[in-house]
């Protein structure tokens, strides 16, 4: 008769978690419980068409806590009311850009099940921030994109890093910590980078700076300031907000995994209120007035 096997043998047999499922909305009923913590994050609102986000907690290098989680799907959801924001920057506070989720929550809820429940939540606030109907950008400086941090740059549609400081890095270096990412950053790097970048990137664990960020695909240029960012943002939003937010809409039907055929149907319904519309009706007067 085959003996039972040990909670850990059960384990390294199965590699997943098989207890108490959770909805997002039981997800975050857990996540409220463990609120006790400083830092927030903060919404500056749209300036010529450009939110900032910003990880406030300066103390800690802006880790991430139970409050700021909570604080950030408040900010998902109210961005995703915006009709006239046509790009967004995630920024960190104090010069530095987040250095992962913080010890002290991370001790508070070191057990299988609150892990479950904050990867089930942050999983779902991620998905919602990297399909909002406007182009982000993650501008990572100071002591970098640690751990959690640089599974926030994942819902980006662009990283950015600081020429200010050599030793500004992005790292997902859960394997040195005993984990893996589970905010849905896996997925979201495989298809910015290829299944074997990824696979490199996880498996060394390292932080690594602005080049070889750039040579894998990661991170995709660098600038000094959080305002150079702006500009940045900028040039690639210079377009009608509408053309903008259809771009991105378009994107994100392939993102989703819908099949070819369904895809292709959105983008026709995408477009079609663009044809004829303010920005194209506005396009043509000004060829035709340029070539009377």
């Amino acid at each position: 008769m085959e003996r039972s096997r040990t909670p850990k043998e059960n384990y390294l047999h199965n590699f997943t978690y098989n207890e108490q499922e959770f909805s997002f909305n039981k997800a975050k009923e857990l996540m409220s419980k463990h609120l006790d913590f400083d830092g927030s994050v903060d919404l500056d609102e749209s300036i010529n068409g450009i939110s900032k986000v910003c990880l406030n907690n300066p103390l800690t290098k802006n880790a991430l806590n139970g409050k700021m989680m909570l604080d950030l799907e408040k900010i998902v959801n109210k961005l995703d009311q915006q009709i006239e924001c046509k790009g967004v920057i995630l920024y960190g506070a104090d010069g530095n850009f987040c250095s992962g989720g913080d010890l002290n929550m991370m001790k508070q809820m070191n057990n299988p099940e609150m892990g479950y429940a904050m990867a089930t939540y942050m999983n779902n606030i991620l998905d919602k921030f990297k399909k909002l109907p406007m182009i982000t950008v993650a501008f990572i400086e100071g002591s970098g994109a640690l751990g959690g941090g640089a599974e926030l740059t994942t819902a980006c549609d662009y990283r950015l890093m600081s020429t200010k400081m050599e030793t500004t890095a992005i790292g997902f270096i859960h394997a040195k910590m005993g984990i893996v990412p589970a905010w849905g950053s896996t997925g979201r790097l495989m298809s910015i980078m290829g299944r074997q970048n990824t696979l490199n990137l996880l498996l060394d664990s390292r932080p690594l700076r602005a080049a070889e960020a750039m040579d894998i695909g990661l991170v995709d240029g660098t600038v000094a300031t959080l305002q150079d960012a702006t500009d940045w943002l900028s040039q690639k939003t210079r377009h009608h907000v509408n053309v903008i937010r259809a771009i991105k809409r378009t994107l994100s039907c392939h993102d989703d995994g819908t099949d070819g055929r369904a895809a292709a149907l959105m983008e026709r319904k995408i477009f079609a209120p663009l044809w004829g519309g303010p920005a194209n009706q506005m396009a043509l007067d000004q060829y035709f007035s340029r070539n009377k």
